[in-house]
């Protein structure tokens, strides 16, 4: 394919606005956005140069004509925009949580597989640099035989007022929305998959202020911020059906003993961090604290990792499009040579799709689950 690829973008939100600027660092043609809110389509076309703001998903596929269909809207519409854009013959890219099921999962999976077209997620973790390093240090043997791995996440956010993050059933939650990024990079880190877990998910959000409707996931976490500490007892009040945090305990097919814990709204001693533990020593990414490794009976030893966040002018959000440019770059050219590259796939988020059911599982029955 000598010509630019064609992307057009699905969703017109936060995320949105990370596709489209993840396919223009990828040197992709941008042909086309389709969002529920015709004016956030209109303002990110305008932003990007994009000459196809579409009302319907049948309006984007037939006007724009793209190779690429990048979706990036609420979780409740992966499986059927997914399809329809497969059914088109487009390449496609889906935003996570892939689906609300892994049965939805599959069932885009087995359509792609059988239309031959390529396909992607954005777990974009997969594109950190220190957790790069981490993962060809413990391929490498720096830790030895790898023992247990552990994730925290204290993400210490205000609450805020209810949308769909809160909306168990608009695919809501920490576990949905944060936990599934954090489930793959742990797949991915140690080549292995979940067997059996046991998990729980936590309700310490009951309730929610009414305030203003938010399409844009940013607006939410901004409204938190700029209300945090208020009385909201005065205005109505709306169901938090979501959880906000889980705490999992698992076991790979490698053998290796795995606990996760994450909190929305707690703050702890570590916003990111994971540890992977073996007979020779630990190793530990902390986001932007940056990667260590300590030798069994030795003191902490700092290592240096290019491009992470924090380090030089590298900021958060910027080393976040660098996530997104790599997956894109990594999708285009299994567009165009028609071979799978080394990025997440749908099949990838098959297999995230089945842990998250499990975890759900084990919170109903209280008891271990296979996956």
């Amino acid at each position: 394919m000598n010509a630019r690829t064609r992307v057009a973008v699905v969703g017109a939100g936060w995320a949105g606005g990370l596709h489209l600027e993840g396919f223009r660092r990828a040197d992709a043609e941008l042909v086309g956005v389709f969002s529920r809110t015709r004016s956030r389509a209109e303002d990110l076309a305008a932003r990007y140069g994009v000459p196809v703001v579409a009302d319907t998903l049948d309006e984007l596929l037939s006007e724009a004509r793209p190779d690429v269909v990048s979706i990036a809207s609420p979780p409740p519409a992966h499986h059927e925009q997914v399809l329809q854009a497969v059914e088109a013959g487009c390449h496609v890219l889906c935003d996570k949580p892939v689906g609300m099921t892994a049965g939805e999962v599959q069932d885009m999976l087995t359509a792609a597989t059988k239309k031959g077209v390529q396909h992607a997620t954005g777990f974009i973790w997969r594109g950190d640099p220190g957790l790069s390093r981490m993962r060809d240090l413990v391929r490498g043997g720096r830790v030895g035989r790898v023992r247990e791995v552990h994730s925290t996440c204290a993400l210490g956010a205000p609450r805020m007022a209810m949308n769909w993050i809160y909306d168990e059933s608009e695919g809501g939650g920490g576990l949905m929305q944060h936990g599934t990024h954090v489930i793959d990079r742990l797949r991915w880190l140690l080549d292995a998959e979940f067997t059996s877990l046991c998990g729980r998910l936590s309700h310490d959000v009951r309730t929610a202020p009414v305030g203003p409707e938010f399409h844009n996931t940013l607006d939410a976490f901004a409204w938190a911020r700029d209300n945090h500490g208020r009385d909201h007892e005065a205005v109505p009040r709306a169901e938090v059906t979501a959880d906000v945090g889980y705490d999992v305990l698992a076991e790979l097919s490698n053998g290796v003993r795995v606990r996760l814990w994450e909190s929305t709204h707690l703050t702890g001693p570590a916003e990111e961090e994971v540890t992977v533990i073996g007979d020779e020593g630990a190793l530990t990414w902390g986001g932007t604290d940056g990667l260590t490794f300590r030798p069994t009976g030795g003191a902490a030893q700092p290592l240096t990792v290019d491009g992470m966040s924090g380090s030089g002018a590298n900021t958060r959000h910027e080393v976040g499009l660098r996530r997104w440019e790599r997956l894109a770059t990594s999708f285009l050219a299994s567009v165009r040579t028609g071979t799978p590259q080394d990025h997440p796939t749908l099949e990838d988020g098959w297999h995230v799709a089945r842990i998250v059911d499990a975890v759900k599982r084990s919170h109903a029955t209280r008891c271990w689950e296979e996956v």
